[in-house]
């Protein structure tokens, strides 16, 4: 935020709450901790004209413009920005892969050993926190042939040391005999849509027995055994509409959301209760010259991290009073930043900073910085956290067609460069982390992300310490291939969708040469791949299949299972 005002923290009636002593923080020296005029101004809404900043005009050769995430609350598509070239707000995080517990369930806290340098105890974004991030060429070419959008997330394995979201996730009980060791999948349940809703999904939490999901108008628990609702959180008082959920939960069963206060400044925010539905605070009020249009959340044990236009800092989980601020580098900076993960990812120019082009990984708890990377050209970006579960993989917006992405190792060392654009190849569109329908996942020191091949989707495997394409593969699937995160190591599991005369089919991908291998069919042929567009889907170790609806039309979740 600028200026010298803090916060002002609210209650559910609006009424104000009684400002906390400040915990101890850095010196008054320690820069990175020092409120300025320059962090994060806003922009304006998607259409209007940028406005001009309200610092001092930069010195001759520095870009225009300010700290300049993308418009687009609500979970709509973000309107690209005028400096350097157009790209989705960024999201950020990476504590690292973990084993899953049984059930569904999101990923947890890395096991000791594997683990980005600094990051706190934060949950692993399993899908990505923004569903503002639309799958542009890959969605366009799987929607004329009907073929499943939104990485599919299937959860087995044994539980890991630190968990993050609460309990297990679903028993292996359920209606009718829900138990799936092999065999046919049917529909157990549907719930529809919530009346008046036609929200898009803006993220989904998951527990024991719950799974929730959020959109712009409220966020809506269904019981994980029969699909009945089990609590609403309609947008509290003083908010217009919910904005963003964090990707995960953390150990205490807390996510973080922020708000809509109007006119698009999602500047509030808040930690709800994923088990109960309790909203215990927001915090935050309209910035007088400044919105927060896009405000990415991430949440850790201790603290919520918060990226936007107009926020850049860490939050205290008891009543959400402000634990730090973000300046930038120097007096003349701009640039983007992306919260997930527990960590807040950023990249500046900086005319009067040295390096000028910075990419920084700042530790959400406390603001610190754990690893820095130099960027190339003036005009290299942070676009979007595209990755936070086995490595940190950011993608970097550059000039023409030359993006790009780029990991960064449990050591902090940066992996080369793998380009989006392949003469001869259509570019690859990677998801954000934070996305709530992703399309790109990683297993070991594999990147795979689907691609557009031949009218259908194929994945496609980059080994990120070489950034070489290890294969390239369709499955033999007639309508092509979606990727499924089962929180493996060692191989990617897909659904092949095989045209509306047959059935498709749960499997895996061989990790040497991508052949496809089945594990179970979908009995419902004439209507699943529809079901399954623009969604995202969760399958348990148990073999239920459940479906959450990125827009809702007819039903906001469906499970699948063994009815016999």
């Amino acid at each position: 935020m600028a200026g010298d005002q803090p916060d002002q923290k609210t209650q559910l009636d609006g009424a104000s709450v009684p400002a906390p002593g400040q915990p101890a923080g850095p010196s008054a020296a320690d820069v990175s901790y020092q409120p300025t005029e320059l962090a994060f101004p806003a922009q304006p809404p998607a259409g209007a004209a940028p406005a001009a900043p309200a610092t001092p005009p930069p010195p001759a050769g520095a870009p225009a413009g300010p700290y300049d995430p993308q418009a687009g609350g609500y979970g709509y598509p973000q309107a690209a920005q005028p400096y350097p070239t157009p790209a989705p707000a960024p999201q950020a995080g990476y504590p690292g892969y973990a084993q899953p517990q049984p059930g569904f369930q999101q990923a947890a806290t890395p096991p000791p050993g594997y683990a980005y340098p600094g990051a706190p105890g934060a949950p692993t974004p399993t899908k990505q926190r923004n569903p503002v991030m639309v799958f542009g060429g890959i969605a366009g070419s799987v929607l004329a042939v009907g073929i499943v959008i939104g990485l599919i997330v299937l959860f087995s394995g044994p539980s890991p040391k630190h968990n993050t979201t609460g309990a297990p996730l679903g028993t292996t009980s359920g209606p009718s005999g829900a138990s799936v060791p092999s065999g046919q999948l049917a529909d157990l349940w549907t719930a529809p849509k919530p009346d008046g809703s036609d929200n898009r999904m803006i993220g989904f939490w998951v527990t024991d027995k719950t799974v929730v999901r959020g959109d712009a108008s409220a966020l809506t628990a269904y019981n994980l055994s029969d699909g009945k609702v089990a609590w609403t959180l309609p947008a509290p008082s003083g908010t217009k509409a919910f904005c963003s959920m964090s990707k995960d939960i953390n150990k205490a069963g807390l996510g973080a959301v922020s708000f809509n206060l109007g006119d698009d400044d999602c500047a509030a925010i808040g930690a709800v209760d994923a088990t109960s539905g309790t909203l215990k605070f927001k915090a935050g009020s309209p910035l007088p010259d400044q919105k927060s249009f896009d405000t990415a959340v991430t949440i850790t044990d201790n603290a919520i991290g918060a990226a936007s236009s107009g926020v850049l800092g860490g939050f205290s989980l008891t009543d959400g009073h402000q634990l730090w601020k973000y300046s930038g580098r120097g007096q003349y900076c701009n640039g983007t930043a992306d919260a997930a993960g527990g960590l807040i990812v950023l990249s500046d120019y900086c005319a009067d900073g040295s390096p000028k082009q910075l990419l920084q990984v700042l530790n959400a708890d406390t603001g610190k910085v754990n690893t820095t990377v130099p960027l190339p050209n003036e005009n290299d970006r942070l676009s979007q956290i595209v990755q936070t579960k086995g490595m940190l993989v950011v993608q970097i917006s550059a000039d023409s067609d030359g993006d790009y992405l780029f990991a960064i190792d449990s050591n902090g060392n940066q992996l080369p460069k793998i380009p989006l654009k392949v003469t001869g190849e259509d570019k690859m569109r990677p998801s954000a982390a934070s996305s709530a329908v992703a399309h790109n996942l990683v297993l070991g020191n594999t990147f795979y992300i689907e691609v557009d091949k031949n009218s259908k989707t194929a994945i496609r495997a980059i080994d990120l310490t070489t950034g070489k394409t290890k294969w390239t593969s369709d499955g033999g699937a007639q309508q092509g291939l979606r990727l499924v995160d089962k929180g493996s190591v060692d191989s990617p599991a897909v659904i092949a969708m095989n045209g509306y005369d047959q059935g498709a089919q749960v499997g895996s991908l061989a990790a040497a040469d991508g052949s496809f291998k089945s594990s179970a069919t979908f009995a419902q042929k004439d209507t699943l791949t529809m079901t399954f567009q623009d969604s995202d889907v969760l399958q348990a170790d148990d073999g239920r299949v459940l479906v959450l609806d990125g827009l809702p039309i007819e039903h906001s979740a469906i499970m699948y299972g063994s009815k016999s």
